[in-house]
C-alpha cells in the first residue's frame, strides 16, 4: 500500500521532474486530495487472472495498414491479436481523433496541426501517403468504438499538448461512460493529470500511467493508474515487484520478439504491445 510518506519522497522527485514549476505540483496534489477525499488513500487495485496475456496490436497494426486507421485496427484483429492500442488527440471544435500525432505532414497529405483545425477541415485528408496507391481518412474514436467488436479490447492513449491538458481526457472518459464500453478499455497516458482527471469522471473505467523514464516512477502515488505502461528497456524485477506489492498490472510496450514476449510472460506482466503478428502464437 502506498504511505503518506510515500508521497511526500514522491513530491519531492516530482517537483524536479516537472521542471520546478509551482502550478504544476499544486494542481497535482490539489487533483490528489480530490481523488483522496472521493476514493480514499488506497486505489481500488485488483490483480487481473494471471493466466491471463494480452497481445495488444501497436497502433492497430501498422506494418500491415497506415497507423490508426480502421484498415489497421481490422488487420490486428485478422491477424488474430484480442486488443488494439490506438492513440487520439482532439481537434479545434474538440473531436477525438485516431492519430499519433497533432502534426499533419508527418503521416498525411495536410499541413498544419489537428488542434488548430475544426473535424471538417481534416476529415478528408489522406493518412496514408506513405502507402503507395493507397488512401485512408482519419477515423473518429466514437466511430472506432461503435464500428469494431466488442468482444476486442481497447487500449486508448490520450496525447497532451501541455501538462495541464485535459480536456481530451475528459472527453476520452465521457465517451466510454456513455457507451458504457468501461470493461473494455484502457485510457492511458504520460500525462498523470489525465488519467487523474479520468478517475475523477469514472472510477471504473482502467487507466495506465505509461513510462518512458525512471523519473516518472514518482508519480506512481497520484495518477491512482490500475496499470503501470513501461518502455520495454525499463522494465526490470524491481518494478514487477513493485507492482506486485501495490496490486498494479504491467502492459509492456514496444516490444517485437518472441524471446522478448517469452520474457515478459515468465516475469509475470499482464500484456505487451507489439508491432509484429507473426508472434502472437507464443501468447497462445
Amino acid at each position: 500500500m502506498r504511505t503518506l510518506s510515500d508521497l511526500r519522497h514522491s513530491l519531492d522527485i516530482s517537483n524536479s521532474y516537472l521542471g520546478n514549476r509551482p502550478i504544476y505540483l499544486l494542481v497535482l496534489i490539489l487533483l490528489w486530495l480530490v481523488l483522496f477525499l472521493f476514493f480514499g488513500l488506497k486505489p481500488n487495485h485488483s490483480k487481473t487472472n494471471k493466466n491471463e496475456f494480452i497481445l495488444f496490436g501497436h497502433r492497430g497494426l501498422l506494418i500491415h495498414a497506415p497507423e490508426n486507421t480502421l484498415s489497421a485496427y481490422k488487420a490486428a484483429m485478422d491477424a488474430g491479436l484480442k486488443a488494439i492500442e490506438l492513440d487520439v488527440v482532439q481537434t479545434k471544435d474538440r473531436k477525438i481523433v485516431c492519430s499519433h500525432n497533432y502534426d499533419l505532414e508527418r503521416e498525411t497529405d495536410g499541413f498544419g496541426y489537428i488542434f488548430q483545425k475544426n473535424w471538417t477541415e481534416i476529415k478528408n485528408i489522406n493518412t496514408a501517403v506513405n502507402w503507395p496507391g493507397e488512401r485512408e481518412s482519419f477515423s473518429l474514436l466514437e466511430d472506432v468504438l461503435t464500428t469494431l467488436p466488442l468482444k476486442y479490447f481497447f487500449n486508448i492513449e490520450i496525447k497532451t499538448r501541455k501538462r495541464l491538458d485535459w480536456s481530451t481526457a475528459f472527453s476520452v472518459s465521457q465517451m466510454v461512460k456513455r457507451l458504457k464500453l468501461q470493461d473494455h478499455v484502457i485510457v492511458s497516458s504520460f500525462n498523470p493529470f489525465a488519467l487523474m482527471v479520468t478517475k475523477i469522471t469514472d472510477r471504473s473505467i482502467k487507466t495506465g500511467f505509461l513510462i518512458n523514464s525512471k523519473k516518472a516512477f514518482a508519480f506512481i502515488p497520484f495518477t491512482r493508474a490500475d496499470y503501470l505502461h513501461p518502455r520495454g528497456d525499463i522494465f526490470n524485477n524491481d518494478l514487477m515487484n513493485y507492482a506486485n506489492r501495490i496490486r498494479m498490472d504491467i502492459i509492456v510496450w514496444t516490444v517485437n520478439t518472441q524471446s522478448g514476449i517469452a520474457f515478459l510472460k515468465e516475469k509475470g506482466v499482464s500484456g505487451i504491445i507489439t508491432d509484429h503478428p507473426e508472434i502472437v502464437a507464443i501468447s497462445t
